[in-house]
């Protein structure tokens, strides 16, 4: 059955170096209601999709120049989430698997069956986009929890949490604002003997002296057997340290209707984003308190110090948060330079609300530094004055100043691996050289191919 009644618009670049395979597939697809875009050979298209991501793309195994399976190949490291359908007239066995094994979701033998190039497409788009819906779904209701980055700090936190979750001793987490402590909390849960149990949070921020006990129980009610994760616990009162003390201690509750204690199974993570020792010292909280929650510390490093990790972070965000790959924004060098570069006072939550911004502000656009948010760009916002050095600049001279600061710091953080960093930068190995080339970087210090 043709998908043509319920169809939204979405577009499909179709990559064929013959002009009539071209107009014959087009003509096929956009009487089915889809859009159209077309490149001639295989750079074409992957300058295209630096420009903007199509839903599907079509793609021809047989080309003069790059052949289909290493355009495929580059479009996956590029775009893992884009279907790609492989189209030939030479079709084997042998090609096919090999274009399901870079990542195809299907090849089709030209000249294609109209039926099953129009279920193909739609089975594909379709797929993609329940995909898509469903991450996001995740993302923004917070199941979806990893530690996103390469950096030696987030690494160790990793493994910390790692270790941990299997037992059973409390976990305090501290960490700016914004860190990603509650992150850490859920992935401890996760990995733990508890995961199919219930993980709550109470938050004493929420509630007052006279509410404490009720909410706690209520949270121990719905979580027996799971996680209880106390959120900020510089929050709370004298009064309700008091009573969660008490709680530990026991390890029970009285129950609302009988009085009685019940005991209570829980594993219990807490988070500060204060130093809690020094209200120990100020008097207004409870050392025996804090070393009965802060068994086991685990420090969030802030954003700031793992700058190496907004790149992977940045891209998350505006791959899970866009509404579908064409509206998703590409961040330039140059742009991502600024990023890096930013102190981010905000953290994980600063750095997903700027991506949000951008989907929003630009979207499907490739974003140069001019288009981030006013705060991001100001005078002081970067270390050293760079902005002030360049704001007379024109914007191709700025660019460049920017690009060389951002490859020269990562070929630095690789030990001057051109092939590590072109992987991490999302570049080929040979136009990183190119590029690093006309910067006038030196890169002669590389790794093996």
């Amino acid at each position: 059955m043709s998908p043509s009644n319920s169809t939204p618009s979405y577009e499909i670049l179709i990559v064929d170096d013959e002009a009539d395979v071209r107009t014959a597939l087009a003509g096929i697809l956009e009487d089915d209601g889809y859009s159209m875009r077309f490149a001639e050979n295989g750079q074409q298209a992957l300058d295209m999709l630096t420009e903007k991501a199509p839903h599907l793309m079509l793609l021809d195994i047989w080309m003069e120049g790059m052949d289909g399976l290493e355009v495929l190949s580059r479009v996956k490291r590029r775009l893992p989430d884009l279907p790609v359908i492989m189209i030939s007239g030479h079709g084997t066995i042998e090609t096919a698997v090999q274009a399901t094994l870079k990542g195809a979701y299907d090849f089709i033998e030209k000249p294609p069956s109209v039926e099953r190039l129009l279920l193909t497409v739609s089975r594909a788009i379709r797929e993609s986009q329940l995909k898509k819906e469903n991450y996001l779904l995740r993302a923004r209701s917070g199941d979806v929890h990893e530690l996103l980055g390469v950096s030696s700090e987030i690494a160790t936190v990793r493994q910390t949490v790692k270790q941990v979750a299997q037992g059973e001793s409390r976990v305090l987490i501290s960490g700016e604002n914004g860190s990603g402590k509650e992150v850490v909390a859920r992935l401890i849960h996760r990995g733990s003997r508890r995961s199919d149990k219930p993980f709550v949070a109470l938050s004493p921020a929420a509630v007052t002296d006279g509410t404490f006990e009720a909410a706690l129980s209520t949270m121990v009610a719905q979580g027996r057997g799971g996680t209880l994760f106390v959120d900020e616990i510089a929050d709370l009162t004298a009064a309700m340290q008091g009573r969660l003390l008490k709680f530990l201690q026991d390890g029970t509750l009285p129950d609302p209707n009988t009085g009685l204690p019940v005991e209570a199974d829980m594993r219990v993570v807490s988070s500060t984003s204060k130093p809690i020792k020094d209200l120990i010292d100020a008097g207004s909280f409870r050392a025996d308190l804090f070393y009965r929650l802060g068994v086991v510390p685990i420090e969030m490093p802030p954003l700031r110090i793992r700058s190496v990790d907004i790149p992977t972070m940045a891209q998350h965000f505006l791959k899970i948060l866009s509404p579908d790959a064409a509206s998703q924004p590409r961040i330039a060098p140059a742009t991502m330079a600024v990023m890096t570069s930013y102190t981010w006072p905000g953290n994980i939550r600063q750095l997903k609300n700027v991506c949000e911004w951008l989907i929003i502000m630009h979207a499907g656009k490739m974003v140069v530094p001019d288009m981030l948010p006013p705060e991001l760009t100001r005078g002081d916002a970067v270390p050293g004055n760079m902005m002030e050095a360049v704001v007379t600049m024109p914007l191709r001279q700025a660019r460049e100043i920017f690009e060389k600061n951002y490859l020269t710091g990562q070929l630095s953080r690789f030990g001057g691996n051109v092939s590590r960093t072109a992987d991490f930068v999302g570049m080929e190995r040979s136009a990183l050289h190119r590029k690093l080339k006309s910067l006038g970087v030196d890169a002669r210090v590389d790794g093996p191919m």
